[in-house]
């Protein structure tokens, strides 16, 4: 593997934030923190890009704590990145929302889809009724690539559509920017060694916190790619460009979302996953 260069890494998220047009004069971007590293450096970069190139636009860090199961030294960590940023953060509760995180996860349903339903909805949500213009998040292109391969054994064929670097919204549905997409997990490690920001290490799954069984299965896939891209030079990037170019042809033939018949926000079924999930958290039958 070639040695981590600090430059070559930032100019390569610079230039994904460019020629997609992930940052706009007025935006007001809310970028999702975790406490983790790629979350932060998506966070550090897009808030660099912007002083760089003096454009007129806000950044805000926020965080959904999913309960007070949470260790306080992940808020402690959250915080430090965001002074380190220079941006305002906010912090909001799943509690608030009337949702019981553990109750959740005792549910007969994979924990897993649990909590992706829940960030998915009020990661979309509470920015929007922020004002925010776009959301932010630290995913990055081993992830696209898990996703890509994990969507097409499931034979999930229009989840493809949404595995692009600018995830432009409909209606209610908040544009993503994804300015990691072209980078990795480790390098987004070395970035935050490099320039002393703050991460928390160790795996911050909030089921280890529950002490619930975590799917060990997907560092596997991580694993795999970096095996690859030993013996194929520059791998990460064409598969991932191949992947932008799949997801243009299959949004092509998407219809747009409709609106919750229950909440109002949008799903592509009368009612979304997260009414249904409250459904069960209430034992209400719908």
């Amino acid at each position: 593997m070639n040695k981590f260069n600090l430059e070559t890494y930032k100019k390569r998220i610079f230039k994904t934030i460019s020629k997609y047009k992930l940052i706009e004069p007025k935006d007001k971007i809310f970028a999702g923190l975790s406490g983790g590293k790629d979350s932060g450096s998506a966070c550090y970069l897009i808030s660099k890009y912007v002083k760089e190139n003096k454009i007129n636009c806000e950044i805000v860090g926020f965080y959904i704590k999913l309960g007070d199961f949470i260790p306080q030294r992940v808020i402690e960590i959250i915080r430090q990145q965001a002074e380190i940023c220079e941006i305002e953060l906010k912090i909001y509760n799943i509690n608030d929302f009337g949702i019981n995180y553990e109750k959740i996860a005792k549910l007969n349903r994979p924990i897993c889809s649990s909590c992706g339903t829940i960030k998915r909805y009020l990661m979309n949500k509470i920015p929007r009724e922020e004002g925010a213009t776009k959301l932010c998040t630290g995913h990055h292109g081993d992830d696209f690539i898990v996703f890509f391969i994990k969507n097409i054994i499931g034979k999930n064929i229009d989840w493809i559509s949404k595995f692009t670097p600018y995830l432009k919204g409909e209606g209610k549905q908040l544009s993503r920017i994804r300015p990691l997409f072209f980078v990795g997990g480790d390098e987004n490690r070395n970035f935050c060694d490099e320039i002393k920001l703050p991460y928390i290490n160790e795996d911050i799954c909030p089921h280890k916190f529950l002490k619930q069984k975590i799917d060990i299965r997907r560092e596997k896939w991580y694993q795999t790619i970096k095996e690859i891209s030993k013996w194929q030079p520059n791998f990460r990037e064409y598969f991932l460009e191949g992947v932008i170019e799949i997801a243009k042809n299959i949004s092509m033939n998407l219809s747009k979302p409709n609106e919750c018949e229950i909440c109002g926000e949008p799903t592509n079924n009368k009612i979304c996953s997260y009414c249904k999930l409250l459904k069960m958290h209430s034992n209400i039958k719908i």
